[in-house]
């Protein structure tokens, strides 16, 4: 069987109170484009064993988050089978886009299917949870509103069919848990969730645009002297509006009506150091 894992994109996040089990609060909308991980998953009589392949070595060494995620599918649900899976990554890690936790969410909903479990959404989501808060949304194929510690997600229509995303890389890890901790002892920086809400129900896109934010950017681009040199660039290039971080870092999006050929034309201009590329919501 064969899937695609589709990257997340966070065009809002606000950060909210941490909780006494160690995780903060958020305020999110999530979106989905066509940047993906192809998997390929395969029953085996072996049992209980788990055999990854990829062209990503982290993947490789069975000691990740989808490793675990399947480990646990087969303890659960099919103690007397094994499963070879195939990952061709495409997704970069520790960017911001939830290229494992989408391949974690992939492999649910793929052995779901391999041993007909007919789970449900919210059983599949409870699963996800156990693993990573990005999990649960992952095994979404659209835009939602994401609340509480990643388990609260509403499923929205947005009219960004008509426009693109260009995704600019800087080619360089961020540590989520760093970025937290920084901004625990500093305070994030949080926007108007309350007219992103506005913008979703009258379906505004300028609107949307104009109040994208990440409660994380400010501390990302303070702490990471890198993040800042490429941010500058970014902010030379394409400018500010429709622009903002994603995740923790370190991949900076930007929304564009697909009629704006002169966005498209700038990608040759960047330089070697972020790699730049537009993209299609799904």
């Amino acid at each position: 069987m064969k899937a695609k894992a589709y990257a997340k994109v966070n065009l809002f996040i606000n950060v909210l109170d941490k909780r006494k089990d160690g995780y903060h609060a958020l305020q999110m909308v999530n979106a989905k484009i066509d940047l993906y991980d192809d998997i390929t998953i395969e029953e085996t009589d072996c049992r209980g064993m788990v055999m990854i392949r990829s062209n990503d070595m982290f993947l490789s060494n069975q000691n990740n988050v989808v490793f675990d995620v399947a480990k646990y599918m087969l303890e659960a649900h099919a103690p007397e089978k094994g499963v070879n899976i195939t990952i061709e990554k495409n997704i970069p890690f520790g960017a911001g886009l939830a290229g494992n936790s989408a391949d974690a969410a992939c492999i649910i909903r793929l052995m779901d299917d391999l041993f007909d479990l007919n789970l449900s959404m919210q059983e599949m989501a409870d699963i996800g949870l156990k693993f990573g808060a990005d999990i649960p949304y992952c095994l979404y194929d659209g835009t939602a509103i994401v609340e509480g510690i990643g388990d609260k997600i509403t499923p929205v229509e947005f009219p960004f069919e008509g426009q693109k995303l260009l995704l600019m890389h800087p080619k360089t890890f961020i540590s989520t848990e760093k970025v937290f901790k920084k901004g625990d002892k500093l305070g994030f920086d949080n926007g108007d969730f309350d007219m992103i809400r506005k913008a979703i129900d009258t379906k505004d896109v300028d609107l949307f645009i104009s109040h994208m934010h990440n409660a994380l950017q400010a501390i990302t681009i303070s702490e990471n002297e890198k993040i800042a040199v490429a941010y500058e660039e970014i902010e030379e290039k394409v400018g500010t509006d429709g622009v903002v971080m994603t995740g923790s870092g370190s991949t900076f999006v930007k929304v564009f009506p697909r009629e704006n050929a002169s966005v498209e034309r700038v990608i040759d201009d960047f330089s070697d150091e972020i790699y730049v590329k537009a993209y299609n919501f799904l």
